[in-house]
């Protein structure tokens, strides 16, 4: 079990994979990832596009297509959500725990005004807490625009999701997630389509929203999460490769695949020069594997890394890595 306290620990995913299946057979797009996450805790997963990052968010909430099979154990408060009915899981939704989807205007309805998308979401928490009040008013719906900064709400909620900037829309989708008051909140890319601006103020709101509620922020954005994360963990093919504080990732990354990545990383101290890429490709998840997945691709491969299952170890308090060299 994660660090073997699974009491202390608000949510915990044990020795997890998620397959898929195809006409070519099964793709194995996690691979017994273990994570814990604490009260109040602000994570950040980090990875290439394609690493799992997303299948890992979707699998918690029980929502991966048809085609997909988890085998593992996820507790969220002690409770195992493999175990539980429909019934509890939808009712864990967005109560217990939240999403911010990837394109918040692919989430919204198209057809909808804001007003009437917020208040049947508001509907639900109320329904879903047995509160006497079914429906939102407006100035409820107005409060939790006005806590993510929209400007000028009023006008906004008579809008339909097509007239609002991708940022106004991120806004509503945050807001309507807390609006359900959830323990944890699983934000999935939520500044990838924004421009430089509008990401700066998404990034300072969610870490406003920190102090209160658990955040796992999902992104491939290294930048974003040094500014956010107190914990990162880092993804590569599936597989958790290197986890701790994000000083100790970004100051000391100890997995190749890690300091690779932050290699290929832009910094304005460096005034010339190309950026450095990551030899080779990513290994086809179709493919049976032992050892390590990045071992093609590292320079510091040796004969243990493709024989070997490679364990995680604690280099120090707090910080894991999935590498022989340690």
């Amino acid at each position: 079990m994660v660090d073997g306290v699974l009491g202390e620990s608000l949510l915990v995913v044990e020795n997890t994979s998620v397959f898929y299946r195809s006409p070519t057979g099964l793709i194995k797009a996690l691979d017994d990832v273990s994570i814990s996450v604490a009260p109040r805790e602000f994570i950040a997963l980090v990875g290439e596009s394609g690493c799992g990052k997303s299948t890992l968010g979707l699998s918690i909430l029980r929502l991966l297509p048809p085609n997909s099979e988890i085998r593992g154990n996820i507790y969220f408060r002690g409770v195992d959500l493999g175990r539980i009915t429909n019934r509890e899981l939808i009712n864990l939704r967005g109560t217990g725990i939240g999403m911010i989807f990837q394109e918040p205007l692919s989430s919204l309805d198209p057809m909808e005004r804001i007003r009437d998308q917020f208040a049947q979401t508001i509907q639900i928490y109320n329904k879903k807490s047995g509160m006497d009040k079914s429906k939102a008013n407006n100035e409820e719906i107005l409060k939790w625009l006005r806590q993510v900064r929209i400007p000028d709400p009023e006008r906004s909620l008579d809008r339909y999701p097509f007239q609002l900037s991708g940022g106004m829309a991120q806004r509503v989708m945050i807001a309507m997630a807390l609006s359900q008051n959830p323990s944890i909140l699983i934000a999935d890319e939520p500044t990838s389509a924004l421009d430089v601006t509008t990401q700066a103020q998404i990034i300072q709101l969610m870490k406003d929203l920190a102090s209160n509620t658990t955040i796992i922020f999902i992104t491939h954005d290294l930048g974003v999460a040094a500014q956010v994360a107190e914990k990162v963990l880092v993804m590569y093919a599936g597989c958790i490769v290197e986890e701790g504080t994000a000083k100790q990732i970004f100051s000391n990354p100890l997995h190749p695949y890690t300091q690779a990545l932050l290699g290929c990383y832009p910094r304005s101290s460096k005034a010339t020069g190309k950026l450095k890429t990551i030899n080779g490709t990513v290994p086809n998840l179709a493919s049976e594997f032992k050892g390590c997945k990045f071992a093609d691709r590292c320079p510091y491969k040796k004969e243990p890394c493709v024989a070997d299952n490679t364990p995680i170890v604690e280099v120090e308090m707090g910080h894991r890595v999935r590498c022989i060299l340690y």
